[in-house]
Order: C-alpha cells, then structure tokens, then sequence
C-alpha cells in the first residue's frame, strides 16, 4: 500500500517488494507560507496576500486529493493515481518555496530602500533629491526576457563581442545621438564593475566613485554590521546592489530609473543608462553594470553603443535592442549632471 504525505510531520509508508519488507522514507516537507509583515506597501501587502490564498486554496487540493488516495485499499490504489498526486504535492511545494523566497527578497528590498531614504535625509540632501531618490528607488525591477537561457545569453554575448566595432556600425554609431567619451579604465579580477559603470556615466574618475560608495555602505544600515565595517571588500568581492547604484548616481547628478522601452528616448536625450546585465559566461545569477551611451539605427532596428568595463576604457560594443533585451535583468538608470553644472569628462 502506498500513501501521499498530506502534512509536513507524517512519513512516507509503502510496501516494496516482498509483503513483508516496510520501507519508510522521510519525505520533503511542506513549507509553511510566511506571514506577510505589515511595513510592506499595500500593493505589495494585496500581491502577497493573494498569491498566499491562491497557494492556500492549491494545498487544500492536494490534501483532499491525498486524503481520498490514501482512504483506498491497496487493491484500488494506482500507480498512475499516485504518481499524480504527488506530483500535485512537487508543484506546491515548489511554489510555496518560490513564494516565501520572493516575499523574503521583497522585504529586504523595501528595509533597504527605507535605510537609503533614511540615510539621504541624515547626510542633508535637498528635497529634490529625496524624492528622486524614493522615486527611483521604488521602479527598481526586473526588465528583460524572462525566457532567455544562460545559452542564448553567452551565444548572444558572442555574437557582440565577435562583432567588434565594424566600420559600418562605428560610422553609423557615430551618427546616432548620446554623448560619448573615454571611460575610467580597465575592470580587472575585481566585482567593481558598477564604480567602473558610475565614473564612465558621470564622468567622475573611479575613485572619486569609490570613495563616495564606500562611504555610503559605511554609514547606512541596509547592510550586514560586517559588510559595512569593511565596505571596500564590498565592492571587490560583491559589487553594489541596484539601490546602491541609483543612490550613487543622484549623489553625483540626478537618477531615474527607467524601462528598457525608453531606453533610446532618454540617450537621446543626453543620458547615459547603467544597465545591469547577465554576464557573457551565462550565469544568470550573477550582474555585470555596463553604460549605454548612444543609440542608432542599424537595418531598420535600434541599436546602442555600450561601455564595458572588461574591454577598457575606449572600446565600444554595439548590440540590438533585442540582444540586450536578451541579456538584460533590470531596468537602467538614467543619469544626467545637475543642471547648470558641468560633469568632469575622462579623457
């Protein structure tokens, strides 16, 4: 007799084999939801809320499916039935766990945006940038194809990198519109590539970029006590996160975050857009900040100019709106000097 675990505690109990040899097998539990805590927004709470009710009427399925399973005698049991069922109990447990793991990263977002706004008031920053600040900090999100493998994104990565700088897109790239300038050097063994992306953005040199990120890591609390002891080892081991890069950019002009639809329009006008992408080996776990900084068109497509830190300071590549779509993860940030001021270009 075979039966489905409808409850975290229970054990699996069959009979393998012989009539008389018991096999017992300890099956994965079923997560419990996590509760939703209320210093989240309230479209964030009702998103929550009802994914949590759908994923709570899907266990009430499977334990009545298991229920009535494990009531038949062995005579009447199938495998075919069994086999669904507890496939019925894989595709919970796999949604519970998707569920509790976004309604974590959810909540870490908001406390680090809640400690960067927090630490933009404490360091004085004008009412203007406060409310870029929040602002931007608020549209950070996922953009880009969903369904990219970490396949098409290194075949893709290929194709751009084996492109190089043909004399028909430099030329064409050259009509385009955006601003173009030498970039802050070469990215070595290190994860700095979002200091590399902020200096070639505002043209600030790197260091002056990485001081100023060092000094926000320290002094804010949306990080670990050991990370912010030693924000150096930040930046080369880990790289910055989203919110650190937008709050780095209004710390040196003025931020938006904008989707990868406005893209072209924004460079048109003048500003550069960090974008993070999955790096050219594919895993998609991981970002690599790069700088869009002029667009195109090129056989009736837009296309753009990127700075990449790992191919030093003057190369440029040049990819599709749809290449970069394939290997995009978030949406960019868009970054322009403080009107009336003047960016120190690198030259």
């Amino acid at each position: 007799m075979k039966m489905i675990v409808p409850w975290p505690a229970l054990l699996v109990i069959g009979f393998c084999g012989l009539p008389t040899a018991v096999t017992i097998a300890r099956a994965e539990k079923i997560p419990a939801l996590l509760p939703i805590p209320e210093e989240l927004s309230a479209s964030q709470h009702s998103n929550l809320a009802q994914r949590q009710q759908a994923l709570s009427a899907e266990l009430a399925r499977f334990q009545t499916a298991a229920a009535a399973f494990n009531a038949k005698s062995a005579d009447n049991q199938s495998d075919s039935e069994y086999n669904a069922v507890q496939a019925q109990r894989d595709r919970y447990i796999t949604a519970a766990k998707a569920y509790n793991e976004d309604l974590a990263a959810t909540l870490q977002a908001a406390r680090t945006i809640k400690g960067m706004n927090a630490l933009a008031q404490t360091l004085g920053w004008s009412a203007g940038q406060q409310t870029r600040l929040a602002r931007a900090l608020d549209k950070l999100g996922f953009d880009g194809d969903l369904e990219a493998t970490s396949d098409k994104i290194s075949r893709t990565w290929n194709d751009v990198l084996a492109r190089g700088a043909s004399g028909d897109l430099e030329w064409e790239a050259s009509q385009g519109e955006g601003v173009g300038f030498s970039g802050a050097g070469t990215q070595t063994v290190n994860q700095d590539c979002a200091i590399f992306a902020l200096a070639n953005a505002t043209g600030q040199p790197y260091g002056v970029v990485a001081a100023r990120a060092t000094k926000l890591i320290h002094e804010g609390d949306w990080r670990p006590p050991a990370e912010r002891d030693d924000p150096q080892k930040v930046i080369e081991k880990h790289g910055l996160n989203g919110g650190e890069v937008v709050m780095l950019a209004e710390a040196f002009g003025q931020a938006e975050v904008v989707p990868s639809r406005d893209f072209a329009r924004v460079i048109r006008e003048g500003r550069p857009v960090l974008v993070n992408v999955v790096p050219a080996n594919g895993h998609v776990d991981s970002g690599h900040e790069v700088v869009l900084t002029r667009t195109f068109q090129h056989g009736g497509e837009t296309w753009f100019a990127m700075m990449d830190s790992n191919q030093g300071p003057d190369r440029r590549l040049y990819l599709s709106s749809r290449e970069l779509n394939t290997m995009l993860q978030e949406n960019g940030v868009a970054y322009r000097a403080e009107p009336g001021s003047t960016p120190t270009l690198l030259r």
